[in-house]
């Protein structure tokens, strides 16, 4: 009995060496092991609350008042991975709405005489390009309008955010 009384929780928790291999680290109960900055989810959560129920000392049992704060813990653990599933929805919707508006308006003004600016050839300076709109269009999400130079007679897809004025004289 005396041999008992002197294990201790220390006693317990060194004797779960950790496996060197390489390619996953593990416990010599076959226990996964979570490096900092590594993704961890819900089922691990639990997982590790059960095996963490399972493994207590039965001299010094957990406080249970710390399984109700866990068990907390993991609803709003829960909950924020919910809310932040539902934003990223919502920024899905919200970008394709905004990409959809640009192509309404940018569709309006074909046929229509508009100035540009041009930042392809050089970013530093500002290119106005004046001329005829003739098609629009959506590349990587982006809507760019394709503009007939009034000069040069050459036509170039342009963001339509580089919009600079609408001539109404048409």
């Amino acid at each position: 009995m005396s041999g008992l009384v002197s294990m201790n929780k220390q006693d317990i928790i060194g004797s779960q060496k950790v496996s060197k291999n390489q390619k996953s680290q593990k416990t010599e109960n076959n226990t996964p092991i979570i490096m900092p900055g590594e993704e961890n989810n819900k089922e691990l959560f639990l997982k590790m609350l059960v095996a963490q129920m399972q493994n207590q000392d039965p001299f010094n049992p957990q406080d249970p008042t710390q399984y109700v704060t866990q068990l907390s813990q993991f609803t709003m653990l829960e909950q924020t991975m919910a809310l932040n599933d539902n934003m990223e929805q919502m920024m899905g919707m919200t970008s394709g709405l905004l990409t959809n508006s640009a192509l309404n308006s940018a569709t309006s003004l074909i046929g229509k005489e508009v100035e540009m600016n041009d930042t392809k050839l050089d970013e530093s300076s500002n290119n106005i390009i004046k001329g005829m709109v003739e098609g629009v269009h959506i590349k990587d999400g982006t809507v760019y309008m394709d503009i007939k130079d009034k000069d040069t007679g050459e036509v170039a897809s342009i963001e339509y955010a580089a919009l600079i004025k609408v001539n109404e004289k048409n």
